[in-house]
């Protein structure tokens, strides 16, 4: 993600690469379409044909994902309501970092439905 205030002051020797021009580009567009089809992600989750098991960690204080929009799109309901979601705060967004092998492990597993982790 680019945001404007990116290349006005936290990188700001990027600026005379074009990262200002782009930034504020992306701002401006407004014309995104969907990134993603709810209805497919549900059926995919928990469909009859269901083709898809996942798990996700998710951490209460993580400074590039806001824990509450996180949350709702795994709520019953929600698009990814099948998702099995560890809920952590051990490793600050940078688990795949620390620890990469021991988290994915356990993302495997309950997705595997081998490991029940509350959250």
């Amino acid at each position: 993600m680019v945001f404007p205030f990116m290349a006005h002051g936290d990188f700001n020797e990027l600026s005379n690469c074009g990262m200002r021009m782009l930034s504020e580009a992306l701002a401006e567009k407004s014309d995104w379409l969907p990134l993603f089809d709810q209805g497919n992600m549900r059926s995919s989750l928990l469909g009859p044909k269901k083709k898809t098991r996942a798990a996700s960690a998710t951490y209460y204080d993580d400074m590039y994902v806001d824990f509450e929009c996180a949350m709702t799109l795994v709520q019953r309901g929600g698009p990814m309501e099948g998702v099995r979601v560890y809920v952590t705060n051990e490793y600050q967004h940078s688990g795949l970092r620390d620890d990469g092998a021991n988290i994915v492990n356990k993302l495997f597993a309950m997705a595997k439905n081998q490991l029940h982790v509350p959250s």
